[in-house]
């Protein structure tokens, strides 16, 4: 393994020593780069001059990805990248006396496995390697001609990703390349090496599931009366759980609503409050238009069973009323919620 990969590593180690819990999220994305090549050279083995160095001026470079990210914070993607690296006589280290110019460009193809630290969180450092294959074609200019091959290639990533709303992440990193054993010609090998810094987007398709949900207690079975007359019912609160960034019903909000629409058949309602909340991923603004949101689904669901409409009122806090206090930006499940009050007379 290379010094310079080796430090990659150990700043990916660095940062995950200093990222917060993990909030396991999953989903598909994709993601777009630019790099910058600040560092890079072509090993060349040609029989009857030896050994040496070609080295790569600055250069640009681009990549595109799609991957699934897992709950376990690790995330798997294929890779499409391109590099291109001019280098003159002034590159070229050798003792045989040569001279000329010419430039490199490589196309790969990537399996690429990532691990991200503090899941969820404002900023994401990761780490992760990378092979697959690589179609490097040189041009030496006036010293040798093209020559094209395509070889094994990996690399290693460490970089961070600032979370930009709930779907879209800025990332920053620092990328090592190499692709060793190019037969540029019978007589000629290069090992192709660059290293470049990188910026980017990555925007997440689709909502990662939320954690299980733990359904409510069941409410103990309300005794026989020993008149023939309704019971006096206690005020009852029905909590229903939402995913991360919806306002749609899962099947343990539909149980919990059938729950309190049992009970209150039970009794003789006197009024039902409905109050919608969010976590504090997102903005305030946006946050407040989905505890609107996520009421009413509530409030039309118990309409739909046979609640009166008239006795049903809502309300919405967005990340105003946590049950669990957070910072910022932290998509906490048990905030997710929309509470259900039903009063009896």
């Amino acid at each position: 393994m290379s010094k310079n990969l080796k430090k990659a590593i150990a700043i990916a180690a660095l940062l995950a020593g200093t990222s917060g819990v993990a909030h396991a999220t999953e989903g598909w994305y994709g993601r777009a780069d630019i790099g910058y090549t600040f560092d890079g050279e072509s090993d060349i083995d040609e029989t009857g001059f030896g050994q040496y160095t070609l080295g790569h001026e600055h250069g640009w470079s681009e990549y595109l990805g799609l991957g699934y990210a897992f709950q376990n914070n690790f995330r798997l993607e294929g890779e499409l990248g391109h590099r291109f690296n001019d280098f003159d006589e002034d590159d070229i280290d050798t003792e045989a006396g040569l001279s000329g110019n010419g430039e490199t460009r490589v196309w790969s193809a990537m399996a690429n496995l990532f691990y991200d630290f503090n899941r969820g969180g404002a900023i994401e450092p990761y780490v992760g390697l990378g092979a697959g294959a690589a179609r490097v074609t040189t041009n030496y200019g006036n010293h040798f001609g093209d020559g094209e091959d395509t070889v094994l290639a990996y690399q290693g990533q460490v970089g961070f990703a600032v979370g930009l709303s709930p779907r879209w992440d800025l990332d920053i990193g620092y990328r090592y390349f190499v692709a060793n054993g190019v037969e540029v010609e019978p007589t000629i090998e290069q090992d192709y090496m660059d290293q470049s810094m990188t910026v980017g987007v990555r925007y997440q398709f689709s909502q990662p599931p939320a954690p299980p949900v733990v359904a409510p207690p069941v409410q103990p079975p309300v005794q026989p009366p020993v008149v023939q007359q309704r019971p006096a019912c206690p005020t009852s609160e029905f909590v229903v759980y939402f995913e991360w960034d919806r306002s749609n019903l899962n099947q343990a909000a539909i149980e919990t609503i059938d729950a309190a629409v049992n009970r209150a058949r039970q009794c003789n309602v006197s009024g039902t409050i409905v109050v919608g909340h969010t976590d504090t991923s997102g903005s305030p603004t946006y946050n407040q238009g989905l505890s609107e949101r996520r009421a009413s689904v509530v409030r039309d669901a118990l309409v739909a069973r046979g609640m009166a409409a008239g006795s049903i009122q809502t309300q919405a806090r967005g990340e105003g009323d946590l049950a669990r206090p957070t910072r910022d930006g932290v998509r906490e499940p048990l905030n997710r919620r929309t509470a259900v009050t039903i009063s009896f007379r």
